[in-house]
């Protein structure tokens, strides 16, 4: 799986839309910076975060990760999961995001710990949600936007 920090593929999109679509042509999943949490196995938590977004360390970066052409993605903690993100707020194998034939995008919650909402409406567990440009997921305390190549290069060149 690609990713780049959000500043790296700013610096990329500066040479043009034809060198964003060499590094991906398709859609893209943005990790949103937030404040990190370790697995609750391993660490003792005093507090729970209630808007991890709004915790972001000064001159955190966002992550974005290329989606892959595949038909169905997992996100999760799990090293297992299509896309392993490093968050203790992550069930192992979180959610799923589908590409559905006419290439739009569906996410599913897998039955996670801490739930999954999609602008602000919560999954229940095998319901499939479909997404929009700019529809942001939260999985635990993790913030993703979903951007189709089109919202991504309007994001990089704005």
């Amino acid at each position: 799986m690609k990713s780049w920090l959000l500043s790296a593929l700013k610096k990329i999109a500066s040479g043009g839309r034809d060198a964003v679509t060499k590094q991906h042509p398709g859609d893209w999943l943005v990790w949103e910076a937030g404040n990190w949490k370790a697995p609750r196995a391993q660490t003792l938590v005093l507090e729970a975060v209630k808007d991890a977004a709004s915790l972001a360390p000064k001159g955190a970066e966002a992550l974005v990760i290329a989606l892959p052409m595949q038909v169905s993605t997992t996100v999760g903690r799990a090293p297992d999961a299509d896309i392993s993100l490093n968050d203790g707020t992550l069930s192992g194998h979180h959610l799923s995001l589908a590409r559905l034939s006419d290439g739009r995008w569906t996410v599913e919650d897998l039955g996670s710990t801490n739930g999954t909402t999609v602008e602000g409406l919560t999954l229940k567990v095998g319901e499939r949600m479909p997404l929009r440009n700019g529809s942001v997921i939260k999985a635990g305390q993790v913030t993703l936007t979903f951007q189709t190549a089109e919202g991504m290069w309007k994001r990089l060149s704005a």
